[in-house]
């Protein structure tokens, strides 16, 4: 450092006391002269150099030990980053009351399998809690209100809810689970299907655009799918025929192999329920496809009785004979 301020001299930059009473050795002018002459040709190129280099020394003094000041403000820099806002998220609170909450940044709307859609706006998540914020604004709980608090635990969330409802109750509170989907799952394109009867679904390409559907209004039978997650499957079936017209629900939960639906059950109005089954991908041979392959391909046979009439005996003098 001492030897850099030495070379500011010839730039009109005082020395330390110190430096400026340090003795010269003792020279002939001749020596003096060309000493001179070879210090000026070599150091005044380099003195906007040497200036820039007193001013950080001053104004920055972590140049003058060899830091750098990104660097101390990259190590200052909090440890702790913030997660992101997740971007899909089934969220049940119970056992069939599940609903897809979709976000774009701290936004998002809730969509339930009743017709009740909710907005919804993050306020926390990170790597301790969460926070989520509530207001249904159309379907049967329009004006319904819940503050949504809990924990995470890598791609799922649970914790507790207060809700309000004015007209219904002002503060209810209960439990809430929610898993984040990493990477959003989606129906096959081909599934074989059986309840009463068996027979292959489909996806159309047609309209309704905005949600997957098997089959299509104009064939008198569709089945939209509102959910398609691990946890809850959800599927909206309308049926419109000459001879049949009924709509219904079908509800389950996919395998964990994620190639059949378990625990299907569909709920028909008017009618009963009744449990289904549904297979695709590598298990799709496990169901069969048509009322045809579930019978072998041929109508089921009946057993054939052959009733055979019995003896018949009447008396005869003092015995009975038999014939």
């Amino acid at each position: 450092m001492i030897k850099n301020i030495e070379s500011l001299s010839h730039c009109g930059i005082g020395l330390p006391t110190a430096i400026e009473r340090t003795p010269s050795p003792l020279l002939t002018n001749r020596q003096r002269n060309r000493g001179l002459s070879a210090r000026v040709v070599r150091r005044q190129p380099s003195c906007l150099w040497a200036m820039l280099l007193f001013a950080g020394s001053v104004f920055h003094p972590e140049m003058a030990i060899g830091q750098d000041a990104p660097s101390r403000a990259a190590a200052q820099a909090p440890s702790k980053a913030r997660a992101a806002s997740p971007v899909t998220m089934t969220e049940c609170e119970g056992t069939n009351n599940c609903a897809t909450w979709t976000f774009l940044g701290a936004q998002g709307n809730g969509q339930w399998p009743s017709g009740e859609v909710a907005n919804l706006s993050v306020e926390r998540y990170d790597n301790d809690s969460v926070v989520i914020r509530r207001a249904d604004s159309t379907g049967s709980s329009a004006g319904l209100t819940v503050v949504y608090t809990g924990t995470r635990h890598g791609d799922r969330i649970g914790g507790e809810f207060t809700s309000s409802w004015p007209g219904h109750w002002d503060n209810k509170s209960g439990n809430w689970y929610a898993t984040v989907e990493k990477n959003p799952l989606s129906p096959p394109g081909v599934m074989h299907w059986c309840a009463q009867h068996c027979t292959t679904w489909t996806l159309d390409k047609g309209a309704p655009f905005d949600k997957p559907h098997y089959g299509s209004e104009a064939s008198g039978q569709i089945v939209i799918v509102e959910r398609w997650t691990r946890e809850s499957v959800v599927m909206n079936r309308r049926d419109n025929t000459p001879t049949f017209q009924r709509a219904a629900v079908l509800t389950g939960q996919l395998s964990s192999d994620g190639n059949s639906i378990v625990n299907g059950k569909i709920e028909w109005t008017p009618g009963g329920n009744y449990p289904f089954q549904a297979a695709w991908g590598k298990a799709i041979n496990t169901v069969p496809a048509s009322d045809a392959e579930r019978g072998g391909g041929q109508a089921p046979q009946q057993q054939v009785v052959v009733v055979r009439p019995g003896p018949v005996c009447f008396p005869w003098f003092f015995g009975w004979v038999c014939e």
